[in-house]
């Protein structure tokens, strides 16, 4: 899901670092030079890592969507830095370019955060505005056993097929979802965490599809959260700061709005787009996310309201 555009497909680090980059002023800035710059906008997640005194950050990954800072603190291990054409994380800080008008692929040597500001090599962004990311609510309403059977169908036609080693640990974490048991819960999903390549790998992403869908229904959040509690010792740093947030039920608006297009809320929504947009975020991401939507889903549409229960595979 890092540094990805935000119509999907995966962007890969390391291409050539632009000579000029421009920071939202009429002169373009040399990278030997430092910038001084009012822009962008700071996620509310992550607001408070402005706030205290200025410390040493580290470049983690760098892209021309995103740069990556690992900031150092326990609760918000992660910072975003992207460009308006982005994946809008919940730890982002949205610049006001596009990449394709200024690459951010900044794998600078040193870098930083606090007292207000952003610094990343000779580049300094000071945000004067923030923004909210989508928060799940809790209790809202349930899911429609119906839709969750058509996105269960959508899924299985449209999304990559998941790697063999995650197929199992899948199957498992939904059949301890439907048993409804804490612990068979914690250790299903103890199992996912860090399972598979990259900077958010497979068990991650269906992992924070699984918290956020939790607590929008009333799932088994407890379980979830302690399965994930150490993630920043047993997988990326990036990937374990995202479960941090959806712990808190912060997300992509992609995310957000498959939630509420399973659950039937607000004018009638069009099911199918909601499903191709999660899925256009990042180049698995979005169909991990939705699996782990779907298999808290699944737990939550078993029993009908007629009190009989409505069987989908397990698979």
């Amino acid at each position: 899901m890092t540094g990805t555009p935000a119509g999907g497909g995966s962007v890969r680090a390391g291409v050539t670092r632009p000579e000029h980059v421009h920071l939202g002023t009429v002169r373009h800035v040399h990278l030997g030079t430092v910038s001084h710059g009012h822009l962008g906008t700071i996620s509310t997640a992550v607001a408070p890592l402005l706030h205290g005194p200025f410390r040493p950050a580290r470049v983690v990954a760098a892209t021309r969507y995103a740069v990556h800072l690992a900031t150092g603190d326990g609760e918000l291990p992660a910072l975003a830095v992207v460009t308006r054409d982005a994946i809008r994380l919940p730890n982002a800080l949205v610049l006001p370019f596009s990449s394709a008008d200024r690459p951010l692929d900044l794998n600078a040597p040193w870098a930083g955060v606090g007292a207000g500001r952003v610094v990343i090599g000779p580049v300094r962004l000071e945000p004067e505005a923030s923004w909210t990311p989508p928060r799940v609510q809790d209790a809202s309403s349930p899911p429609d056993p119906a839709r969750i059977g058509q996105a269960t169908v959508l899924l299985d036609a449209l999304a990559q097929p998941l790697p063999p080693p995650l197929a199992p640990r899948l199957t498992d974490l939904r059949h301890a979802l439907r048993a409804d048991e804490s612990s068979e819960v914690r250790r299903a999903a103890r199992a996912l965490v860090g399972l598979g390549p990259g900077l958010t790998p497979s068990g991650d992403d269906i992992l924070c599809g699984a918290l956020l869908a939790s607590r929008a229904w009333g799932g088994p959040l407890a379980p979830l959260s302690e399965a994930v509690a150490d993630a920043t010792l047993r997988t990326p740093l990036l990937s374990a700061a995202l479960l941090r947030h959806a712990v808190r039920g912060e997300c992509v608006p992609q995310a957000h709005a498959f939630l509420r297009a399973l659950s039937g809320e607000g004018p009638p929504p069009d099911l199918e787009p909601a499903v191709r947009e999660l899925l256009a975020v990042g180049h698995h991401s979005g169909g991990d996310l939705a699996r782990g939507v779907l298999a808290v889903g699944l737990s939550r549409a078993c029993v009908a309201t007629t009190g009989d229960r409505v069987d989908y595979p397990l698979k």
